[in-house]
């Protein structure tokens, strides 16, 4: 049954793509690159509005370790589709430098940069860097505020120990003004109200990871309750203007014409992707993710969506409906999924997936 309180809420209701550029078995790094671009190069053909790239360091899940680079070639094969890299993990770059690679993908694509900002998920990859989930935080709190003021102002202000402060002045200036929407992910219920409060453009619940979509539900009630009230104060919002922000979830995704050949195909790529997933955590002697996942429980679940057309549209309109969503960021390509079953089910999800997600909605 169609909640219809949820159908008032999604009426520019939108799907993205998600990805890490996880190593595949047998496929060398530069084929994996090949085969991510052409997959970005279908959903630019239409039905998606942004492709997220995850930043990730010392681990096989993340094989785009600089994903402006990544994005850098992205803006140079579509024409569409908006690019965010989600998250830039902002205390391991200088300010300065962060500010300036912003500037120069958002020239490069011409205005379709997104920017996804974050202190970094995993305390083993920030002390690559010398860092403490501490230092992390402090340094997102101090970082963040000078990149966007060097991007709203074309200059960069550096303290000085005098006390001071140093002006750069930015060649490269923003091709959005006053910067690219942001975009914050998190699993903290905590943070929900003060990004609200900002107007950022949030992901909030990560596949196998997520909390149920009641859950997710209040968070987007907490979250648009927030939103609204200060866009009623007249305070600057860091989404784009013009339309509500993004409050989304991010979910795996594999399509196929049956439910058993998309099972069966998805579970022996999930096995491959969980390894990646998990590594650094069982490299650093954790147990946080030593526990097999069983693919067919987490569909059961609603943290990952696998099945044929049909199925899989059921499955999004109910995440959508109860978790009460305006965006779903789809990761279709992971573990060791074949690029052409990746091609195809991403055109599966396109031509007859999210149409029919709509039509479940009568005001879409």
């Amino acid at each position: 049954m169609t909640d219809n309180r949820a159908a008032d809420r999604q009426p520019d209701l939108e799907f993205g793509l998600f990805d890490w550029v996880d190593a595949a078995p047998g496929r060398t790094v530069a084929e994996v690159y090949d085969d991510r671009l052409r997959v970005l190069a279908e959903a630019d053909a239409g039905g998606f509005s942004a492709y997220h790239l995850a930043e990730h360091h010392g681990t096989p899940l993340g094989l785009a370790p600089s994903p402006a680079v990544f994005v850098a070639a992205a803006a140079r094969v579509t024409e569409r589709i908006r690019l965010v890299p989600t998250t830039f993990v902002v205390p391991l770059y200088d300010p300065l430098r962060l500010a300036e690679e912003i500037a120069m993908l958002d020239q490069l694509s011409h205005g379709r940069l997104d920017v996804g900002v974050g202190r970094g998920s995993s305390p083993h990859e920030v002390a690559m860097y010398g860092l403490t989930p501490a230092d992390a935080a402090e340094r997102f709190e101090s970082h963040l505020p000078a990149v966007l003021e060097a991007l709203e102002t074309g200059r960069f202000r550096r303290p000085s120990t005098d006390g001071a402060a140093e002006i750069v002045r930015l060649p490269v200036p923003v091709y959005q003004q006053p910067h690219p929407p942001l975009w914050y992910p998190t699993s903290n219920p905590d943070s929900i109200p003060r990004l609200g409060d900002q107007g950022y453009n949030v992901l909030f619940g990560f596949g196998f990871t997520s909390p149920p979509f009641d859950v997710v539900r209040e968070q987007s009630r907490t979250f648009f309750a927030r939103f609204r009230s200060s866009e009623a104060r007249g305070e600057p919002r860091r989404s784009a203007p013009g339309r509500p922000p993004r409050f989304g979830v991010m979910r795996h995704v594999f399509v196929a014409p049956t439910d058993e050949e998309a099972l069966a195909v998805a579970q022996a790529a999930f096995v491959d992707h969980y390894a990646n997933f998990a590594h650094l955590w069982q490299a650093h002697g954790s147990d946080r993710f030593s526990t097999p996942l069983h693919l067919d429980r987490l569909v059961a679940e609603g943290k990952v969506f696998v099945g044929s057309p049909p199925t899989v549209t059921a499955q999004v309109a109910e995440a959508v409906t109860v978790g009460e969503l305006n965006y779903v960021a789809c990761a279709f390509a992971w573990g060791s999924l074949d690029v052409e079953a990746v091609l195809r089910s991403v055109r599966l999800f396109r031509d007859e997936v999210a149409p029919a997600v709509r039509g479940t909605f009568p005001r879409l």
